[in-house]
């Protein structure tokens, strides 16, 4: 029983090694959650590391900027990201308060190999420091990208 333990395990580390994390540069597209929705661009400085930034227009206008982190995961194309960042900008639309946030992102990532598309469900978090204050935890995403 140990030695079938021992040799799944094996696998699984040479599979999960034989996968890459990101394979593309830049992306380009929209993110659809309950408090940032809007415009998201993403550069990927190496398989491991990425920078996002989003405008979002959902509830007033901010501009986040996020460092992730990418790992593969289940097949080819799949990509588990975590990461942290900021936001600034006016939280609500009728009384334009300046806002300054900090937010955490946690989510799964399928870029399609035969077409520049990836796909995104992630997890966004975050908590307002100045302005209107206040940590908004409901914030799930749909995102669709065009890559290049």
């Amino acid at each position: 029983m140990k030695k079938i333990a021992v040799l799944l395990t094996i696998l699984s580390l040479t599979a999960v090694t034989g996968l890459s994390a990101q394979n593309y540069n830049w992306a380009i597209g929209v993110r659809g959650g309950v408090t940032a929705s809007g415009i998201t661009v993403r550069h990927n400085f190496d398989p491991v590391n990425s920078i996002e930034g989003m405008l979002d227009f959902a509830q007033g206008f901010n501009v986040y900027a996020l460092y992730e982190r990418n790992v593969p995961v289940i097949a080819s194309g799949f990509n588990f990201y975590y990461g942290a960042g900021v936001n600034i900008g006016s939280w609500d639309h009728h009384e334009g308060k300046f806002t300054f946030g900090i937010n955490g992102i946690v989510g799964l990532e399928y870029k399609v190999a035969s077409i520049p598309l990836a796909f995104s469900l992630d997890y966004k978090p975050n908590l307002n420091v100045i302005g209107k204050t206040g940590f908004h935890a409901a914030d799930f995403g749909l995102g669709i990208k065009v890559t290049f």
